[in-house]
C-alpha cells in the first residue's frame, strides 16, 4: 500500500485483497486506510519526506453485522473517497488524492466472525478467488513533470512540446497516449536524418528531394523508408539492408506491441 501512495500514477490500480471471503474486516470502509504513511515529493521542501495519510470526512460504512449500502454499487464493493495526505516534516504541504476501492466480483456485505455454515451459505455470492482493487482516481496538485535537460537540448521547439506531453501522459499512466509523442518524436528526428542524408557525398540528392517532397504532400514517412535505399551512398548501401527501414520497422512495432497489450487487460 505505501509503494502504491508513492509510485502509482492517475488510474494505476493495485490488488489490495486476494480471495475475499464472508468475515473479512479490510477494506471496506476508508477508515482502514487512515494514518497510512508514505514517501512523496513535498513542494515546501523540495525534497522526498514522509507524508500521513487522512481524511477529509469519515463515514461509518457498517451498520450491525452489515456493510452500508451506499458502499455497494449492483452487490459490487465499489466506493471512492478522499485522502488528505500530509508531510510530516513540514506539517504545511498537502497533497489530495480521490481513492476508489472496488472487488472484481459480487461480494456479501457481511462482517465480522461467521462460523455457522448455514449462516455463512445464506449471506454470500458463489464467487471465488474475488479481489479488491484501489485504484488512483485523482491527484492534487498534479505530479510535477521533470524534463532531461540532455535530451531536451537536442529536440526543436514543437518535440520539446511533444516530450513534455508524453512525459505526462506517463505520469497519468497514459502509456500508449504517451508512446504516441515519443512516436512523433522520433518520426521528426529520423526526417533529420533523412535530409542529413541528403548531403552527404555521393547520395542521389534529387531523388531523395523528390521522396521528401511526396512525404510534404501525404504526410506518409514509411514512403520515404520503404523507396530511399537505392538513393544512398554507397557506403550505406554496403551493409545490404536498408537501415532507416529498421529504424522505422522498431519504433513501428514498438507502437503497436504495446497497443496491443493495453487492449488484452
Amino acid at each position: 500500500m505505501k509503494d502504491f501512495l508513492t509510485t502509482a500514477g492517475l488510474y494505476e490500480k493495485k490488488v489490495i485483497l486476494e480471495d475475499y471471503k464472508v468475515g473479512n474486516k479490510k477494506y471496506y470502509d476508508e477508515q482502514e486506510f487512515e494514518d497510512t504513511t508514505f514517501d512523496y515529493y513535498c513542494q515546501e521542501e523540495e525534497k522526498t519526506t514522509t507524508f500521513q495519510l487522512g481524511l477529509n470526512y469519515a463515514t461509518n460504512s457498517s451498520f450491525g453485522s452489515e456493510i452500508h449500502d451506499s458502499y455497494f454499487k449492483n452487490d459490487f464493493l465499489d466506493f471512492s473517497f478522499t485522502a488528505v495526505c500530509t508531510c510530516q516534516s513540514c506539517k504545511k504541504e498537502k497533497v489530495y488524492f480521490l481513492l476508489h476501492v472496488y472487488s472484481d466480483k459480487k461480494l456479501s456485505q457481511k462482517i465480522g466472525t461467521v462460523t455457522d455454515e448455514q449462516f455463512r451459505q445464506g449471506y454470500r455470492y458463489d464467487e471465488p478467488n474475488a479481489k479488491i482493487y484501489i485504484e488512483k482516481a485523482g491527484i492534487f496538485p498534479e505530479v510535477k513533470i521533470k524534463v532531461d535537460k540532455e535530451i531536451n537540448k537536442f529536440l526543436d521547439k514543437e518535440n520539446k512540446t511533444f516530450y513534455f506531453k508524453g512525459l505526462k501522459a506517463l505520469s497519468n499512466n497514459l502509456g500508449v497516449g504517451a508512446l504516441g509523442y515519443f512516436r512523433r518524436i522520433v518520426e521528426s528526428e529520423l526526417m533529420h536524418i533523412v535530409r542529413e542524408v541528403k548531403s552527404l557525398p555521393n547520395s542521389d540528392k534529387g531523388a531523395i528531394q523528390k521522396l521528401l517532397d511526396e512525404y510534404e504532400k501525404s504526410k506518409k514517412v514509411s514512403s520515404i523508408y520503404e523507396n530511399i535505399y537505392q538513393f544512398l551512398p554507397l557506403s550505406l548501401q554496403s551493409i545490404n539492408y536498408n537501415p532507416l527501414m529498421l529504424l522505422y520497422n522498431l519504433r513501428t512495432s514498438q507502437f503497436h506491441r504495446r497497443r496491443i497489450f493495453r487492449q488484452s487487460i
